[in-house]
């Protein structure tokens, strides 16, 4: 298939693994970019901001750019993971006959205005199986659970396991988080943190003996997770039974990953062998301490982890499901 995709493009994001999986299976992609520009200052994303909002406009010649994109290179399907398209802009690709796909990434509280409830997509999909399960149920709409997956290529094992002894975090740093973080600094959980720079409304938050690192991606992040005693994975509030990107990232590359558990976290790994899951704060600081203190056990669950990933959560086995559905 000549396949078009839209969304933010860059090492380990996740409209690139998903074209980049999709010519590994033998589809012509087109990489459409995002809806939006995403200038690199600060100033810049301040000023396109400004105008997507205040400028509906502005905001739809933006949105309908991507879909005449794939008009014009006579793509069979678009795969969208950007949700805030405008209705019109997906429309106009239905009409040329082109099946469109949303493969929602994030959590239910940043659906924001409910574009991808009023768009005419082919299919919707989400990492959130009680969305599915809702849009499908009551509003009637192809909705579908599909869990995030993980890129072999790069999330794999690239060094010893629990060759320091420090529980990473890689990622956005929100309130729910740092917070959580504090908590564990307190405990004297020894920790290591990855992410971008923290807007000053956040940094009350951090303990002053912590820092961020810059980000990490591909086969470097693969190195710090595979070298951490564990990898610790504590979700969002608004993930309500789903899980997120970061989890088959780690496991892929063969960290022990301590994850807030969630109704599906069983269905995709064995709980205590290949994923360690907790609950509550005192259970995480427990497994942490085991971890900390049991490099050997690292391994064994690592090892286990990246089996698993490697064999039912790259995006090569959910990607199938996904075109399917636009057939």
């Amino acid at each position: 298939m000549k396949i078009g995709m839209i969304g933010p493009h860059g090492p380990d994001m996740f409209a690139t693994n998903i074209g980049e999986s999709l010519r590994e299976m033998g589809h012509q992609v087109h990489m459409l970019g995002p809806a939006v520009p995403r200038p690199r200052s600060r100033i810049g994303m301040g000023a396109v901001g400004l105008a997507v909002t205040t400028l509906p406009a502005v905001e739809s010649r933006l949105h309908h750019a991507p879909a005449r994109a794939a008009i014009e290179r006579q793509c069979d399907a678009v795969i969208s993971v950007d949700h805030n398209i405008v209705p019109e802009a997906v429309a106009e690709l239905r009409r040329n006959r082109i099946a469109v796909a949303l493969w929602y990434p994030d959590h239910v509280a940043n659906i924001g205005r409910q574009r991808m409830i009023a768009s005419p997509y082919t299919a919707v999909f989400t990492k959130e199986p009680l969305l599915a399960e809702r849009l499908r149920n009551t509003l009637g709409l192809r909705a579908f659970y599909l869990p995030q997956a993980c890129n072999p290529r790069w999330h794999r094992p690239l060094a010893e396991p629990a060759e320091e002894r420090t529980i990473v975090v890689v990622g956005n740093m929100y309130p729910s988080r740092l917070f959580l973080l504090r908590r564990l600094h307190e405990a004297g959980i020894p920790l290591t943190l990855y992410g971008g720079k923290l807007p000053g409304y956040l940094r009350r938050l951090m303990p002053p003996a912590l820092r961020v690192h810059p980000p990490v991606f591909r086969e470097a992040k693969s190195r710090v997770f595979r070298r951490a005693a564990a990898v610790l994975n504590n979700l969002h509030p608004a993930e309500m039974d789903g899980v997120n990107l970061r989890l088959f990232e780690a496991t892929a590359a063969g960290a022990a990953v301590l994850c807030e558990d969630r109704r599906v976290v069983a269905d995709l790994y064995e709980p205590d062998r290949e994923v360690v899951p907790f609950t509550t704060f005192d259970e995480l600081v427990d497994r942490a301490s085991e971890l900390l203190d049991n490099p050997a056990l690292t391994r064994e669950i690592g090892d286990a982890a990246t089996k698993r990933a490697h064999a039912e959560h790259t995006y090569e086995q959910r990607l199938p499901q996904l075109l399917d559905e636009l057939c």
